[in-house]
């Protein structure tokens, strides 16, 4: 990563943006988990993350974006995925403390949290057609836009926040879950 960025700053230019994106998921009971397992998630998805914006600093330019890429799951404590939750809740604190760091030189952290996003991680648990089915009519059931959102949504969060028109945003987190988190089937705000 280092190389990367170095290689691509010399070529193009101060760096405006950088999409800190790193998610690996494993089942991670307390009992039954080997402690590899557990510190290869945190390794890829708190760890990379750091490391990747610290080989970047020194080719963002004054006023630079950071977008860290976080997880609905930090909040919603699902069964069996501790290391992933755990992961996800310090890349939102990393922001936040990031943000207090780079403001001197102007340069934003937010980030992006995603709930159920149509992409490779759910292989894990819906390993075939049928399950991921079962998947997608469970979400359904939980979420008033009642689907699983598409990589394309995200994206254009995270388009966003490393705009111009989110020049006065620092040390956020904007949710994209179809309100899975915040307007759950069955509160007063769901409307069928």
């Amino acid at each position: 990563m280092t190389a990367a960025l170095s290689e691509t700053a010399s070529r193009h230019g101060p760096i405006d943006i950088v999409f800190a994106n790193a998610g690996i998921s494993s089942e991670t009971r307390l009992g039954s988990t080997r402690r590899e397992v557990f510190e290869s998630v945190m390794a890829t998805n708190v760890t990379g993350v750091f490391l990747t914006l610290q080989s970047a600093l020194p080719h963002l330019r004054d006023g630079a974006s950071i977008v860290i890429n976080g997880s609905t799951y930090d909040r919603m404590g699902p069964a069996g995925r501790a290391a992933y939750a755990a992961s996800k809740g310090a890349v939102r604190a990393m922001a936040r403390s990031l943000a207090s760091e780079l403001s001197p030189r102007r340069i934003r952290v937010n980030t992006v949290v995603p709930g159920a996003v149509d992409t490779h991680i759910w292989d894990l648990s819906a390993t075939d057609e049928e399950a991921r089915a079962r998947l997608y009519r469970r979400l359904s059931d939980r979420a008033p836009l009642a689907r699983m959102l598409t990589p394309d949504e995200v994206a254009q969060t995270v388009l966003f926040l490393a705009s111009d028109a989110a020049s006065g945003i620092q040390g956020a987190e904007i949710v994209v879950d179809g309100g899975l988190t915040q307007a759950p089937a069955g509160s007063p705000l769901y409307l069928r």
